[in-house]
């Protein structure tokens, strides 16, 4: 069995993230460009059963527990440019507004401080999406107490009234004090007898 150093390893190891753990063809033929030339992919899976087992790369040096690490690195890093990214829209979106309350704007700054009005919404809207935050937990909920109705509207009809509860808790865990609970409450059926649903 060949033994390789571990640089040879530490570059399988990024090249297994790189392709999130799939792709071996793509994963071998840049272990070869990288001077390995007899490493083989199968060096990544385990092989064999009991005594002739043999632990693959991916088990014996725990390339899934890096790739874990790897991915949420990035996502925190895309979560991490999305809030630069608005932060600097929002930063010039204040100077042109200075400009246009002090009456010195001109026509091309006005243009400039709407368009750029338009870019804040737009980074606003795509960050919330990517946090967890009030409106995505609420929109969540109103979901689930949509689906529950269909499986169990029983068990739907609890979660409603326990709305209460959970305003109060998402409201001290988000640290705000308007949520949309209401909504889904408002619906929730007043006979009480019949299937419950918030489809209406």
């Amino acid at each position: 069995m060949k033994l390789y150093s571990n640089e040879a390893i530490e570059h399988c190891r990024k090249l297994y993230c790189k392709y999130g753990g799939k792709n071996f063809d793509a994963i071998e033929q840049e272990m070869h460009k990288a001077g390995w030339d007899g490493w083989r992919q199968q060096n990544l899976r385990d092989r064999g059963k009991g005594a002739n087992a043999k632990l693959g790369w991916i088990t014996k040096y725990g390339f899934e527990k890096s790739l874990k690490i790897y991915t949420e690195t990035l996502v925190e890093k895309v979560n991490d440019d999305e809030q630069d990214l608005y932060v600097g829209i929002k930063r010039v979106r204040q100077t042109l507004q200075k400009l246009v309350d002090s009456g010195e704007a001109t026509k091309d700054e006005i243009y400039q401080y709407r368009d750029f009005c338009k870019l804040e919404i737009e980074a606003r809207k795509s960050l919330d999406l990517s946090r967890d935050n009030l409106e995505t937990f609420v929109s969540g909920f109103e979901k689930l107490v949509m689906w529950l109705g269909e499986i169990d509207p029983a068990a739907a009809k609890l979660l409603v009234k326990s709305g209460d509860k959970l305003t109060a808790l998402a409201t001290a865990h988000y640290g705000k004090t308007e949520t949309d609970f209401d909504r889904a409450s408002d619906r929730e059926d007043e006979g009480g007898d019949q299937p419950f649903s918030l489809l209406a």
